[in-house]
């Protein structure tokens, strides 16, 4: 008797410390454009913390821990595969960062929770491989039951990160497998605005432009209006004038310094070892109804609230500002937190 109740107490024992889980469910197809496809898809997993995270569930706030069904390598292959027609000459490699979820302070009866997401897209063509798209952000949701809103949309915000590699060009440079492992750090090094300690002055239309120190050429001086703040730049040669407006410029450099056009204007850009970097808030460089899950990916009001868009952005420029990293392969912005 005394055994049996020694049975019982481990077995419950074990029950008790035993972690529920919630697997993701990779439910509908990636949208396909029918001018590009692709033969394969494969993911090569870099997460150094393979957790996505123990959240709360339902009324009871049960923890429980996001998981795959399987692999990534499988699901992901799976998913892809049951939608497209795997009839190109290359293949997709998807390249997993980071896939963290995490749950914060309650506002009301909705609850604060985040998506600490990274992955990269690259073309494989043979032994080689060519970089697509990467993001690297944090994602804001905000829901009565933000834990069970933010595993649903795993599927879709990677749906939406997959189908850039059908409207985006791959890079020229072409590197192989060895190099992937740490590709960043392989362009910076080869990208002018990391080599030198001065960046030269001038108007820069895109990043490319501005990383590889290359700006738009002719002595184009800034123009500022009332306030100080830089409305165009101007340049007068052979008697004809050619102006720029500031909504067009990725940045401009004056005095060896550099500042990066916002929708609040323009923010000087710093430097450090970790890159370029901006010191603003989600306020100061997206709408209001950007600080969705989708807001990044370019869909309005995926999660939108009721409250009123002018009162939100407000708020939201009053946040503490932090380091926003300058994409060296984007160009977007990165969000450590």
């Amino acid at each position: 008797m005394k055994k049996i109740f020694q049975v019982v107490f481990s077995f419950m024992a074990i029950l008790s410390f035993s972690q529920a889980t919630e697997a993701i469910k990779f439910r509908g197809n990636i949208t396909r454009f029918d001018d590009v496809t692709y033969k394969g898809f494969k993911v090569l997993d870099q997460r150094q913390d393979k957790s996505i995270g123990s959240i709360p569930f339902g009324e009871n706030k049960e923890m429980k821990e996001v998981v795959f069904p399987t692999t990534p390598s499988n699901d992901f292959q799976a998913w892809f595969d049951r939608g497209n027609s795997l009839t190109g000459k290359n293949e997709l490699l998807l390249i997993l960062k980071r896939l963290k979820l995490s749950t914060g302070e309650s506002e009301g009866k909705k609850t604060n929770g985040k998506m600490d997401f990274s992955a990269q897209l690259f073309q494989k063509e043979g032994d080689k491989y060519k970089f697509l798209y990467k993001k690297d952000t944090v994602f804001a949701f905000q829901d009565k039951e933000v834990s069970e809103l933010m595993v649903k949309n795993i599927p879709t915000i990677f749906s939406i990160f997959i189908k850039k590699a059908y409207t985006l060009e791959p890079s020229q440079k072409a590197v192989t497998f060895n190099d992937l492992a740490d590709y960043e750090t392989y362009i910076k090094n080869n990208y002018e605005a990391f080599k030198n300690e001065q960046l030269k002055d001038g108007i820069y239309l895109d990043f490319t432009s501005f990383f590889n120190q290359s700006p738009v050429q002719g002595n184009y001086v800034l123009e500022r209006n009332d306030k100080g703040e830089v409305t165009k730049a101007i340049k007068i040669e052979n008697g004809k004038k050619e102006k720029i407006p500031a909504y067009k410029m990725f940045a401009y450099v004056e005095n060896g310094k550099a500042y990066r056009k916002t929708m609040s204007g323009f923010i000087e850009i710093n430097k450090n070892e970790n890159g370029f970097y901006i010191i603003a808030n989600r306020g100061h460089i997206f709408p209001a109804q950007y600080n969705s899950t989708y807001g990044m990916f370019g869909l309005i009001g995926a999660v939108a609230g009721s409250i009123d868009q002018a009162a939100k952005q407000k708020k939201m420029k009053n946040e503490d500002k932090e380091e926003i990293y300058i994409d060296s392969l984007t160009g977007e912005y990165d969000f450590q937190d």
